[in-house]
């Protein structure tokens, strides 16, 4: 898949995320322009509009955003991030690309909006072993792998569309008895690309 092809599909899956949320689609709106790192005021800017227009449709005082809303909305993020090297796109290139089918994979969710990494770690009762200072980092979603299946079954550019794809993701990796293959998993899913993307926060199983 070109570049342009994959982000004529990120732009897409973008928008229909936006459209299907009936209930909130201001909620869908803020967690993409915050999955980009660029704040309402420089959207704004960007699109040439009043911050007040940007915080009341996250907020849902406007309700409904139309079409040509949503679709300026998200080429403005595309657009702002390709202006700074394209580098966030790049990594949601898993949300555009087939699913994968392996057995090394135990559950995959998205979250409707960020929780803190924090709050993930104290519902699965963690022991925090580093960093402990960075729990409070924003995380949309996690997947849960088996650490030697996914060694052993997948590709370098499929590990890093499971979990690296964004560094806003949990990664919880399981049948771990000592912190090589983790580690190895983590590290592989760096091959052959120039993005660095790892997950905000790993959860070890077994050890």
């Amino acid at each position: 898949m070109d570049s342009s092809e994959a982000l004529r599909r990120l732009a897409e899956a973008m928008a229909g995320e936006i459209c299907l949320a009936e209930n909130d689609p201001g909620a869908v709106m803020r967690r993409w322009r915050e999955r980009f790192h660029i704040s309402q005021k420089n959207l704004a800017k960007y699109l040439n509009v009043s911050p007040s227009v940007i915080s009341d449709y996250e907020s849902g005082r406007r309700k409904s955003p139309r079409v040509e809303t949503i679709k300026r909305f998200v080429e403005g993020l595309i657009e702002m991030d390709a202006s700074d090297g394209g580098r966030v796109a790049m990594a949601l290139e898993k949300l555009i690309a087939p699913e994968i089918a392996s057995d090394a994979i135990l559950d995959s969710r998205e979250f409707g909006f960020p929780i803190p990494a924090r709050l993930l770690v104290e519902h699965l009762n963690c022991k925090v072993l580093t960093h402990r200072n960075l729990l409070d980092r924003d995380i949309y979603g996690y997947t849960a792998l088996d650490s030697i299946k996914a060694i052993v079954s997948l590709t370098p550019q499929q590990l890093l569309r499971l979990y690296g794809g964004t560094t806003q993701r949990g990664a919880i990796l399981t049948n771990v008895t000592t912190g090589r293959s983790p580690m190895v998993a983590i590290k592989a899913s760096q091959i052959g690309t120039s993005a660095a993307v790892k997950p905000a926060v790993v959860i070890l199983q077994g050890i």
